[in-house]
């Protein structure tokens, strides 16, 4: 179990992807929300960098490094050159936002549950799944594996010692 555990994680406790995926929801949230579009962009960078390090965590190293090349090298680079081109005041920034928290928290809550309804059934399903593969591919890999030593020892003595090669 602590080989699955060491393969799954790259070395790392699964706690540290727990709260990667709560910094990156975070990032993601105070993207939106932050009405200076500068911080959003930084907000984003944020988001990126905790993304590709997820994926570099959970072993996807190529696909990580891309997210950093690509998204934060680039994009988000190029995003707040030209935002910190334009001329932002900070008196159009400051306006009341307290309307839309109601609204996020209620639609936040529907999502939650529709999505706990959904999620269980299918993780349980899932690692039931996963199981069973488990359970077949070391049949496979292991259960043969004295039939297959034995074959190459026969081969061998075939070779080496009746045909003198």
């Amino acid at each position: 179990l602590y080989i699955l555990t060491e393969i799954n994680t790259n070395g790392y406790k699964s706690e540290i992807l727990d709260i990667l995926f709560l910094i990156c929801i975070l990032f993601g949230i105070f993207v939106i929300i932050t009405k200076n579009p500068i911080i959003s962009v930084l907000c984003l960078i944020g988001l990126f960098v905790s993304i590709s390090s997820y994926l570099i965590i959970l072993g996807l190293n190529f696909i990580g490094l891309s997210y950093l090349l690509v998204y934060v090298g680039a994009v988000s680079i190029l995003f707040l050159f030209i935002l910190m081109l334009i001329n932002i005041r900070v008196s159009e920034l400051i306006t009341e936002t307290n309307n839309s928290i109601p609204l996020a928290f209620i639609t936040g809550t529907i999502f939650y549950y529709f999505v706990n309804i959904i999620l269980p059934y299918n993780f349980i399903r899932l690692s039931t799944y996963i199981n069973k593969l488990n359970l077949f591919f070391n049949y496979l890999l292991y259960s043969n594996n004295n039939e297959i030593n034995e074959n190459l020892d026969n081969t061998n003595n075939i070779i080496y010692v009746i045909s003198n090669v």
